[in-house]
């Protein structure tokens, strides 16, 4: 039970009469990131978080846990929205203040860089508490949220952020995201569940995550070594088919920006994404930009051609080197990394499950290049 500070109404009596809200909101901008495992957010967040004014990169578990239960409609959708009012303005003051700040050198969101350390280091020696909401009036800085599984609340999202929402939804090839899900699923879904920070669904005694919550019995499985190669392409065919059937028309942006970003048109040119990014925020390129997107091999000539990160070669992705890229087209490289997936199959590329990969990766390619736009707003 919950106990009272004051018994004068009950709660039929108040209940609509009365709301939780946050007071008031700052307006500076917030960027989310966002995506499936695989999908490239590791890529771009960095080169998002590296423009002129924008904050070093955030994970918002704390959006996606409380989203898990909007998403069964455990609480009010209006409860909601305050709630990411109040998270995005505590965590811009929480930044500003010198809170919360990541010395972990070889993680993503580190400020153990050139452009970031000094910045942060002061911010930890001088003053701070009520000065703090002018200078983030003033200063204006943007917020970089690396997000998982909230394309789903985007609409509730941009009524609660009007004016200050810029969402990103990574997508990539489902053939470039095996790798990378596989050893998800076999370290973290398995192997280390303690380590699992997103919400599971339980249905009697198999589970999936949240987001299955209203998918059939068969996207609920006990999870085995054994067939995890069929586990996985089944849980990506579950994604695409998701994409695949959305209708971006239903998207309410208002005066907030969306962007569907695909990974592989990205890497190869970025220039009008970065631009519309740039555009959005009311900045301007800066060196660290440049450092960055160089840093992360962008613009690149083959899609698998980027950072030499060991979070990489931990899913068993290792970029291809610049002098071997010079001698291979885009055509031939895509080929090969496909029958390199294809051994990790029982009968290579003969296996059913290989062969459905390819189609949903064939059907993706169609769906990209049906877009006319990937900007909404």
């Amino acid at each position: 039970m919950v106990f009272k500070f004051s018994n004068n109404f009950t709660l039929d009596e108040v209940k609509d009469k009365r709301k939780i809200k946050k007071s008031k909101t700052f307006s500076n901008k917030v960027v989310f990131v966002n995506g499936f495992s695989a999908s490239g957010k590791t890529m771009l967040a960095p080169i998002i978080s590296s423009m002129q004014n924008v904050e070093t990169i955030v994970y918002p578990y704390e959006i996606e846990w409380l989203s898990s239960f909007l998403y069964t409609d455990s609480i009010d959708t209006q409860v909601y929205q305050e709630f990411i009012k109040q998270y995005t303005d505590h965590t811009i003051y929480n930044q500003m203040m010198g809170r919360n700040s990541n010395f972990r050198y070889k993680d993503v969101s580190t400020v153990l860089t050139k452009q970031k350390f000094f910045k942060y280091i002061k911010r930890c020696l001088t003053e701070g508490d009520n000065i703090i909401p002018e200078k983030i009036v003033r200063e204006n800085p943007s917020l970089c949220f690396a997000s998982s599984h909230l394309f789903f609340f985007i609409n509730e999202i941009s009524a609660a952020l009007n004016n200050r929402l810029l969402f990103i939804e990574t997508v990539r090839d489902p053939i470039y995201m095996f790798k990378q899900i596989k050893v998800l699923f076999e370290d973290v879904y398995i192997n280390n569940k303690e380590k699992l920070f997103t919400f599971i669904c339980e249905n009697q005694s198999s589970q999936s995550l949240f987001f299955d919550y209203y998918s059939s019995e068969n996207a609920f499985v006990n999870l085995d070594k054994k067939n995890l190669n069929e586990i996985c392409v089944n849980y990506i065919e579950r994604i695409f088919n998701f994409y695949f059937n959305f209708d971006f028309k239903k998207l309410n942006m208002k005066n907030n920006l969306f962007i569907l970003l695909p990974f592989e048109k990205f890497v190869i040119k970025p220039e009008k994404t970065i631009d519309k990014i740039l555009d959005f925020l009311k900045i301007k390129k800066n060196k660290s930009l440049q450092n960055e997107m160089k840093k992360q091999n962008v613009p690149r000539k083959l899609v698998n051609q980027g950072l030499n990160r060991d979070v990489y070669k931990r899913y068993g992705n290792e970029p291809i080197p610049d002098k071997d890229a010079k001698n291979t087209t885009y055509s031939a490289a895509d080929e090969n990394y496909r029958y390199e997936i294809s051994k990790i199959f029982k009968n290579g590329e003969l296996n059913d499950s290989f062969k459905k990969m390819i189609k949903i990766s064939n059907d993706y390619k169609k769906w990209v290049n049906n877009f006319d736009s990937y900007f909404f707003n």
